[in-house]
């Protein structure tokens, strides 16, 4: 007999017992909680890894409360282009924005420039506030036959413009006739075209005459009283149509305006003086918000924002209850130029510490009111970030601790979990507050107890309570791919009762369709466990295995990813001597 034989013979491996599992064992913390409000006043997390009344205790703080508005009224003109309320707490580039009205105008010139645009399938030119820009086009309309002779058709976007005021404008021609057999001036027709490309409404026709072209370029001129209007849309256009207009005719002969030439001056550019145009925009918001009427020993505001433009004159001011006003210095008042390029966020945070108080009502309501102003001829926007009230609470308490907790991926695969469990153990004193179980969700980097099966949270008894929860088909967001879950238990908000939590146990589980195997080495050697084998009338299946039992030892050993059959089934145990054990069941 050798060795091998010998060893064989000594053997004597038993499978004790084969059952299904439906649950992982617990896992429990393995290091200390963080306490992110509140205190730790008894214990350790060691006495919250077993349900043995051996407990750590938690006591709430004074807490740090922020609140984000909930209303906002607009001022003067100010209009609001997009976004929501979700969208003003956080610091996270998804904005509110409101869009600016024109508050001052004053007179100004439109140039004919050469450029083109498209409304409604045909072709203008533009008119800009800018002068000429490139080297000129020279436009010439036949002297053959006299009558009036379109030039082009000129239109400038009504975009922020609410009304033209009344003014006598100053049309500028720079034109010429190629002979003197015939006679000519330049004259405007001036229109109101809408976006679609018809005319809302024709102003006049035919007006601001020049004097007789030349046969030498010159800048001639006249003028036209405009009525004051009122833009029905500003996605209409101001549209000036030049014309030339032959008095005498000749054959062959030309009548010419130049556009767009920077090389003349500006006295001598073709041109629209004196039109009443927006100088000035502004953008007003007042956010309005409610909080605690608790005792305040600082308050923080914050506006995180940008504009779409260069160098606006901003203020925010935060409403003094006390004085019955927003005050325009000091204590709730911040006033800054914006940043040099646009759409730069911009934080702007102020803490106040004496009297903080007098910027809530008796009911804890709040105002913020945002201001922007900048002389310019472009319409811009205000874009809200992040809007935030925040009060530190002398006498409103509240607790909100994290634990991390993991799974062993080892034996229970990410690939068989079918959800995920968390069970609580706890006592507080005040049987009027909630508590929440949250875990974080890795998906939307928050903590959250989105599709947990009940995110009611849990009413205490003062006496030792269960609370549970189950993270149902949605647990993959909870869980990192290690196997990690960090765990929050939070109350439902802070309140004037400081209550004091014990935690007896908190873990985690998964939930499974696994089997439970028990095996016991009845002989006098170590046993190797190297393959298993789960056996009905229909299939026979084989699994790798590494265990070592010890002699006269008995080991329990967990498979997440074997489940039993239905009915009659067979388990063979087979050791790396060659022998095996058996287990009947069904």
């Amino acid at each position: 007999m050798n060795q091998l034989d010998w060893e064989k013979m000594k053997e004597n491996m038993d499978i004790t017992n084969v059952e299904r599992v439906s649950r992982s064992s617990w896992f429990v913390a393995q290091s200390e909680y963080t306490v992110n409000t509140g205190s730790r006043t008894i214990g350790t997390y060691t006495d919250t890894q077993a349900v043995d009344d051996q407990y750590e205790r938690f006591t709430e703080a004074s807490t740090i409360l922020p609140y984000n508005p909930s209303g906002y009224a607009l001022g003067g003109s100010t209009s609001w282009m997009s976004g929501s309320f979700s969208d003003l707490t956080s610091d996270n580039g998804v904005y509110m924005v409101f869009r600016s009205y024109a508050t001052a105008t004053s007179g100004q010139t439109l140039y004919a420039h050469q450029e083109t645009t498209t409304i409604g399938g045909a072709t203008y030119r533009l008119q800009k506030l800018d002068i000429a820009d490139t080297t000129g086009i020279s436009i010439s309309v036949s002297g053959a036959s006299v009558g009036r002779k379109l030039v082009g058709k000129f239109v400038y976007p009504l975009t922020g413009v609410s009304s033209i005021p009344a003014s006598t404008w100053t049309i500028y021609y720079r034109a010429i006739k190629s002979n003197p057999a015939i006679a000519a001036h330049c004259d405007v027709d001036i229109l109101i075209r809408q976006a679609n490309g018809t005319i809302r409404t024709t102003i006049v026709t035919n007006v601001a005459n020049s004097g007789e072209l030349t046969t030498a370029w010159s800048t001639l001129s006249g003028t036209y009283t405009w009525s004051a209007y009122t833009v029905a849309d500003q996605t209409d256009y101001l549209e000036i149509d030049y014309y030339i207009e032959v008095t005498t005719s000749s054959p062959g002969k030309t009548a010419s305006l130049r556009i767009d030439d920077n090389t003349l001056v500006i006295a001598d550019q073709t041109r629209a003086t004196n039109i009443m145009l927006p100088s000035e925009f502004t953008v007003e918001i007042e956010f309005t918000g409610t909080s605690n009427t608790a005792t305040w020993t600082q308050l923080v505001w914050t506006v995180d924002s940008c504009w779409t433009i260069a160098n606006v004159n901003a203020t925010l001011q935060l409403y003094n209850y006390t004085s019955g006003s927003y005050p325009t210095s000091g204590a709730g008042y911040i006033s800054y130029t914006s940043s040099a390029t646009p759409n730069t966020d911009e934080t702007k945070i102020q803490t106040i510490v004496t009297n903080s108080t007098h910027f809530r009502d008796i009911s804890g309501n709040w105002k913020i009111k945002v201001k922007g102003v900048k002389t310019t001829t472009t319409q811009f926007d205000f874009k809200a970030d992040w809007i935030e009230f925040e009060t530190n609470t002398a006498d409103y308490y509240s607790l909100d601790i994290a634990g991390t907790f993991t799974i062993d991926i080892s034996t229970y695969p990410l690939a068989y979990i079918q959800t995920i469990e968390i069970q609580l153990r706890y006592k507080a004193e005040d049987a009027g507050e909630k508590w929440y179980l949250k875990a974080y969700n890795w998906t939307s980097s928050a903590y959250s107890d989105n599709c947990f099966n009940s995110t009611a949270g849990h009413t205490p008894t003062t006496e030792w309570d269960y609370y549970a929860v189950n993270l149902t088909d949605k647990w993959r967001s909870y869980v990192r791919d290690d196997g990690t879950i960090y765990v929050k238990i939070v109350d439902e908000g802070a309140d004037i009762n400081q209550t004091t939590v014990d935690i007896d146990f908190l873990g985690i589980r998964a939930v499974i369709d696994g089997t439970r195997f028990t095996f016991k080495n009845e002989g006098a050697l170590t046993s190797h466990l190297v393959s298993l084998w789960i056996i009905n009338s229909t299939n026979h299946r084989r699994y790798d295995v590494n265990i070592f039992v010890n002699s006269a030892g008995t080991t329990t050993y967990v498979r997440a990813d074997i489940g039993l059959p239905a009915g009659q089934f067979t388990v063979k145990v087979v050791t790396k001597r060659g022998n095996i054990a058996v287990y009947s069941g069904s």
